[in-house]
């Protein structure tokens, strides 16, 4: 009897370990599980975050911010410049915009010499004239000095060169606070503007080369 006694405690002891050890394994799958659908359930919650949509007000003030970003046009004013015709035979007024700023003379030398008239008429200067300085003194005398290149006209060309000096004369005349002009080549007075004008002297308004 002692050993059939010793033999189920044996047996049960045997269940005992079995029993223990299918609940750890159960502990176990459970804890596994749990963390598994946890992580699961985060990276489905985070799949599922949208982009958000941006509000239509972010829409309306970004379209008012490029708006506000364009310049408005600037102002501008007419004046008359004296360009000459194709065949170098006389000036011809014409009125143009040019922009509204401060020194507005020099504005309107600047464009007679682009030469940006309708039609064939053309600036009285050679390519690559250029205003330096441009000061209006209280006398009304309006000094004006112009790079070397404005000065290079053809020689034995008096004509050319007479609608040259009296395209500036006369573009710069229009302004009331012009009565004339005084030119200066590079800093200099110079006897003659090209060799057969005089322009050692301020030089008024002349209508005698225009065509009205």
């Amino acid at each position: 009897m002692s050993w059939d006694f010793e033999r189920l405690e044996v047996q049960e002891n045997e269940r005992r370990r079995k029993y223990l050890n299918v609940i750890a394994l159960m502990v176990l799958t459970a804890a596994f599980l749990l963390v598994g659908g946890c992580s699961l359930t985060e990276r489905l919650g985070s799949s599922s975050k949208k982009t958000p949509t941006p509000a239509v007000e972010d829409g309306i003030l970004e379209f008012e911010s490029e708006e506000a970003a364009v310049p408005e046009k600037q102002e501008t004013v007419q004046v008359t410049l004296y360009y000459k015709d194709a065949e170098n035979s006389c000036l011809v007024p014409v009125t143009q915009d040019v922009p509204k700023v401060t020194g507005i003379a020099k504005t309107a030398l600047e464009a007679l010499l682009q030469g940006e008239a309708e039609g064939e008429l053309l600036s009285a200067l050679p390519e690559g004239a250029e205003v330096r300085e441009l000061n209006i003194k209280p006398d009304g005398t309006c000094v004006v000095d112009l790079n070397k290149e404005a000065a290079q006209i053809a020689e034995n060309a008096p004509k050319e060169e007479a609608l040259a000096v009296y395209a500036i004369v006369n573009t710069l005349t229009e302004f009331s606070t012009v009565q004339k002009v005084q030119i200066l080549v590079d800093g200099q007075i110079n006897k003659t503007f090209a060799g057969h004008i005089p322009v050692d002297v301020p030089l008024q308004r002349d209508l005698s080369f225009v065509k009205i």
